[in-house]
């Protein structure tokens, strides 16, 4: 299997000099202490070269006495790969560990070595790799080489003295271990605990070690962030990409791909908030960045109007635009200078003075990104040659080139020197332009799934709240005087003093029900409320807000209670809730279906339970798809289907849903009055605008 490219092959700075310098016993002495230390495969990277002669170097007795282990493996690489002419590290890795360990299980994690050396045990692990043991080898890691290096770590701390090859045996065991954290296996496969706790805790001392580069730190932190969620440790993912954001880029595709499942995964409101705030951070970085290109096309802009300008002022030109002018004026002269026609054709019929001269700092990144592409290639034309075809795109231009102009801008320094500084600034800004644009299409995609997630949490909640809360009979919210009847007179009365746009008022109805023994039976019902209590559960759901909002008078106290007001609020969300749902917004009394059942986690998580025999994605099937798809989609269910109006219905419903997600709605943390009279007031309004709305 592939391996990093610096477990096999180093190019130590040290070695390099030790050889220039010709002192032999230097190079020796220093290649043994590398193998006493561990780093078999980078010494025999050197003893393997043919130019590389151990065995016929010229140094002193001692020498060879004190380096026996360099010797030794000379001996291997003479009979293991020169004689064989095996040079692949798959062809002589076996008998290498055997060299190395003795006669050992490679399978024995805990069998004994004599091996010494803070690289002891990359041979090992490399082995393993290669016979594709990756359970036994993430054992490895975990109860041998994590320890290692966290003891090691701890003392350098304690003692303030760094091993003479630490950082070199603690950046080849992070790529070692980077190899089997880009697999993406599952952490049970290490059949140890020691794998993921000892990796976490290396991690803490990685992190904060200033001789650890970031690429390394970059590359562990991905490596630890992708192993929670591929072990579905969504809280623990949470947690830690919360410490370690700056080291987790959400536009590496890896990560990008977990991050999508933390959000699908993540349900508490205030995670999605720390999540949706460190993605905005990173959107608000490269917007910065992004307005770079403004200032960069007025740059441009200015040296253009500098170059055209030079042009004008020189004597014939400036003559012969007096007494011909240019543009329009020019269509019907023939043999003009020829100055005047490449300015002409350059700077009127291409546009290009309009261009510099216009205000482009409200139009599109697409188009900045156009404009400069234009200016960049227009110079081009005017100073390297370039065809005029480049930016006029017609065939009659193909060979056309600025000869005139090309030659008298050419011939002025100072404007060479600022054509070349301008030009080398676009260059330069081009070659991150994919990178940025990339970034920020996947910044964007992000946070929009984080927005979505947000919404999707409030109809979590609020199914929490009525099944586990208002339904359950454990929190007695409503009085034991509850009347249906007594509340649906209460919600005819509400419904009728909604406020709607003009659009949905309706020809005057009669204003009464009928006559009862001369007295008025109270207000006719509403078609469009009619149709609403039809569905039984929007019913339920109608008249329990409707009597929480109102006992209070029935209780005999002057206002709602927090309870009170919230729960009722809640109601009217599963109300929402049901008219977004397409199956189940038109059902009747005789087709509802049973309440979806959820349960609380400990730690807060809601899950779905689903019917038996149901269609279920995985074991926690939330609610995300069924609302939030439905609302982006929701010109299915329009009775207007048109451009203007689905904008428009999808702009109140989510203008309600951003009021929601911002109220911070919780079972353990009530509304204000104030609050939940406001939300109340607003979704009462979204309810009655949507039944009008809906098919």
């Amino acid at each position: 299997m592939a391996l990093p490219a610096n477990i096999t092959a180093e190019s130590d700075s040290n070695v390099l000099t030790i050889a220039a310098s010709n002192n032999k016993g230097l190079l020796i002495r220093f290649l043994n202490e590398q193998v006493e230390d561990g780093f078999y495969a980078l010494v025999i990277d050197y003893l393997k070269d043919s130019n590389f002669d151990l065995k016929n170097m010229m140094v002193d007795d001692d020498v060879k006495t004190q380096c026996t282990k360099l010797y030794e493996l000379g001996e291997f690489v003479d009979t293991n790969i020169k004689a064989t002419g095996r040079y692949e590290i798959e062809e002589w890795i076996e008998p290498l560990f055997k060299f190395v360990y003795g006669d050992i299980d490679p399978l024995d994690v805990d069998a004994p070595i004599s091996t010494s050396g803070i690289y002891r045990y990359s041979i090992w692990l490399i082995y393993l790799y290669q016979r594709e043991c990756f359970g036994d080898a993430m054992r490895l890691i975990g109860e041998r080489i994590a320890p290692l290096l966290i003891n090691l770590s701890y003392q350098i701390l304690e003692d303030d003295d760094r091993p003479k090859n630490f950082d070199k045996a603690i950046m080849g065991y992070l790529d070692l271990i980077n190899v089997i954290m880009e697999m993406g296996l599952p952490a049970d496969n290490a059949n140890s605990d020691a794998y993921m706790n000892n990796l976490e805790v290396l991690f803490d001392y990685v992190v904060e070690d200033p001789h650890v580069g970031n690429d390394y730190k970059i590359q562990f932190s991905i490596g630890l962030f992708n192993a929670y969620i591929h072990n579905k440790e969504y809280n623990k993912a949470f947690e830690f990409y919360g410490l370690n954001a700056e080291y987790i880029p959400i536009d590496n595709m890896s990560v990008y791909e977990s991050f999508k499942e933390l959000i699908r995964n993540t349900n508490s409101a205030a995670d999605t908030t720390v999540l949706s705030r460190s993605v905005i951070n990173a959107i608000s970085k490269q917007e910065i960045y992004n307005k770079r290109i403004d200032t960069l096309i007025a740059e441009v802009s200015s040296f253009v109007r500098k170059v055209y300008l030079y042009i004008e002022n020189e004597p014939n030109m400036k003559k012969n635009l007096q007494i011909l002018g240019a543009g329009a004026s020019l269509s019907d002269k023939h043999n003009i200078f020829e100055g005047l026609y490449e300015y002409n054709l350059v700077f009127y019929e291409c546009g290009i003075k309009d261009l510099v001269n216009q205000d482009n700092s409200n139009k599109s990144w697409e188009e900045k990104y156009e404009i400069l592409d234009l200016l960049y290639t227009t110079l081009n034309v005017i100073f390297d040659g370039y065809n005029v075809y480049e930016i006029s795109n017609k065939i009659e231009h193909q060979y056309v080139e600025l000869t005139w102009i090309g030659n008298y801008v050419n011939a002025n320094p100072s404007l060479l020197k600022l054509f070349f500084s301008v030009k080398e600034k676009i260059k330069a800004f081009k070659v991150r332009k994919n990178s940025i644009l990339e970034k920020s299409k996947t910044n964007y995609e992000i946070k929009q799934m984080i927005d979505d997630r947000q919404k999707a949490l409030v109809f979590m909640t609020a199914e929490d709240m009525i099944c586990n809360g208002l339904n359950s009979g454990r929190i007695n919210i409503i009085n034991n005087n509850y009347d249906p009847k007594v509340a649906e007179k209460q919600l005819i009365k509400t419904y009728a003093e909604i406020v709607v746009p003009a659009k949905y008022k309706k020809a005057e109805a009669p204003q009464s029900g009928g006559k009862f023994f001369g007295k008025n039976s109270g207000p006719a019902m509403d078609p469009d409320l009619q149709k609403l209590l039809s569905d039984t559960k929007i019913e339920e759901m109608l008249l329990k807000s409707e009597w929480l909002w109102n006992q209070y008078e029935d209780k005999g106290n002057d206002q709602q209670t927090p309870e009170e007001a919230t729960y009722s609020v809640v109601c009217l969300i599963k109300v929402v809730e049901k008219l977004l749902d397409r199956k189940g917004g038109s059902s009747s009394r005789s087709e509802s279906s049973p309440n979806k059942k959820v349960i609380i986690t400990k730690t807060g998580k809601v899950i779905e339970l689903s019917d038996e025999g149901a269609q279920t994605q995985n074991n926690n099937t939330t609610l995300q798809p069924t609302v939030i798809e439905n609302l982006n989609n929701i010109i299915v269910t329009l009775k207007d289907k048109s451009d203007a109006n689905v904008k428009y219905v999808q702009a109140y419903v989510n203008d309600w849903l951003n009021s929601v997600v911002d109220a911070k709605l919780d079972k353990n943390s009530m509304l204000q009055l104030y609050e939940a009279e406001e939300l109340r007031n607003k979704t009462l309004t979204v309810i009655k605008k949507l039944r009008a709305d809906l098919l």
